[in-house]
């Protein structure tokens, strides 16, 4: 096991070092600073595990050092030295965060017993610190588990990383395939991409994938690996941790402390590694997923070109209903799962119409009452077509429904106001714009203006008047 590092903390040099050399003798590293701004900058550049500080010295004393290691986050256990013992002054050092005291002249056993339990107390509260943290874990896990988009799992394990940690900032960087990474998600007080995109962290990310490997990096040169370069300006310390999952590097998740603050400690680095491991499941699966489900969507988007073709008038319909209907959506502030449901229902809300004759979709004259009967079928029979696709089901319903009527007078199911439901009101409305406003063969493209006179007209009848109101200020506003 690697010895235990103490700081010493005394203007008294004589005395300093009696205690240094004895506390060596016992198996410690020692370190030795004469000042409280000595021993700042000693913290700031090394770990320490340990500190032991007068209380009384010129400058800093040893109670500002206290409240300036809690200001900065270094949670390390400080043991106070006075040669004016009273209770005040025990009391006083024990308020401002100080784990024990003794008094001069030293017993040095009484040193060695108190150094030795004020380090075990720290080994007992980092192991309770972990059993907390892996509790915290498997409930941050189960939340990852339950995200459905790679973006949105890689923004969630940036968040819950920081936290567990009290890092200032984090990024993720994904890798490409061929060796360069780019930023995919930033957080806390360095935002920008370009900042994350240094050539320290580039490289930092390269190591992290050759050695596949976590690793934490200091400021000064004697904390980096071999190959590493020094980290920005401002920092105090990175944690570099590799995204992988089934022998598939994935990238990066880097995080930051600024200088002023302590490093990062190696219960900080298994701690978060233990979350990136399970999380880089979780986004390799997603994204296996995302890919089937896109090759999917190849599929029904060439169903939906194939009604289009069918319709030589329609061409690009479907298209603009989706981009009218996302548009509205975003307006109306609806959930990003919604969203992405009537995104998917604009395009595919006609997919029916493939199953209704070619001669009935371009008939220039007026439809008999049977030829129309088959029209009214196509909202159904899209519904059936995808409602057999798993994560296609949940917008059978929006298809099914967009052509029902506010009033209750429209079709399939004459069902009216708030049983229809969101996403089919706010197709219903974008659809018919879209239709209005394009050539069809029983009549020319009407000006938009009429259109939207004809959507107003149609509040409280065909149409929700709240989604009727949206829809004409985020048109107006330009889509």
């Amino acid at each position: 096991m690697e010895a235990k590092h103490l700081l010493i903390v005394d203007d008294e040099k004589t005395l300093c070092g009696l205690l240094g050399k004895y506390l060596s003798t016992l198996g410690y590293k020692v370190s030795q600073a004469f000042s409280g701004e000595q021993a700042m900058s000693i913290l700031q550049s090394q770990p320490i595990d340990l500190v032991i500080s007068d209380i009384e010295m010129p400058g800093i004393s040893g109670v500002d050092l206290l409240k300036w290691m809690q200001d900065s986050n270094f949670d390390i256990p400080v043991l106070i030295t006075t040669g004016h013992p009273t209770l005040d002054t025990a009391i006083g050092a024990l308020k401002s965060g100080a784990q024990d005291y003794f008094t001069k002249p030293f017993h040095l056993d009484e040193i060695a017993e108190k150094v030795s339990r004020a380090l075990k107390e720290k080994r007992l509260e980092e192991e309770n610190l972990v059993l907390t943290k892996l509790v915290s874990l498997h409930d941050i896990t189960k939340t990852l588990a339950s995200v459905e988009s790679a973006s949105g799992l890689v923004k969630k394990l940036l968040e819950f990383s920081l936290n567990m940690v009290k890092a200032d900032s984090g990024a993720v960087l994904l890798a490409d395939g061929k060796s360069r990474f780019a930023v995919s998600q930033t957080s806390g007080a360095f935002i920008d991409y370009q900042f994350w995109r240094s050539r320290a962290f580039t490289i930092a990310c390269g190591w992290v994938q050759s050695n596949n490997k976590a690793i934490i990096i200091g400021s000064e040169e004697r904390e980096r690996a071999a190959g590493l370069e020094k980290i920005p300006d401002g920092l105090r310390c990175c944690m570099a941790l590799p995204l992988a999952a089934n022998d598939k590097f994935l990238g990066t998740l880097l995080l930051v402390r600024k200088s002023g603050n302590s490093s990062f400690s190696n219960l900080d680095l298994q701690i978060v590694n233990a979350l990136t491991m399970q999380a880089s499941i979780f986004v390799e699966n997603i994204k296996l997923y995302e890919n089937i489900r896109n090759n999917y969507l190849s599929t029904i988007r060439a169903f939906a070109h194939a009604v289009e073709a069918k319709d030589e008038y329609t061409h690009g319909h479907s298209e603009n209903v989706m981009k009218y209907t996302v548009a509205l959506g975003k307006f109306m502030g609806i959930s990003e799962q919604e969203l992405e449901h009537i995104k998917y229902a604009g395009l595919l809300h006609d997919i029916g119409k493939i199953g209704i004759s070619e001669s009935i979709l371009n008939k220039p004259s007026k439809l008999t009452d049977e030829e129309y009967n088959q029209i009214m079928r196509h909202p159904e029979l899209g519904a059936r077509i995808i409602s057999n696709i798993p994560f296609l089901s949940p917008l059978a319903a929006l298809v099914q429904h967009h052509h029902e009527f506010y009033n209750g007078k429209g079709y399939p199911f004459g069902l009216s106001g708030e049983e229809i439901p969101l996403g089919a009101r706010m197709l219903s409305v974008s659809d018919t714009y879209e239709a209005m406003t394009s050539n069809r063969p029983y009549r020319k493209a009407m000006p938009q203006e009429t259109a939207f006179k004809i959507l107003v007209e149609e509040k409280g009848r065909q149409f929700d008047p709240v989604i009727v109101d949206a829809f004409l200020k985020v048109m107006k506003d330009g889509v």
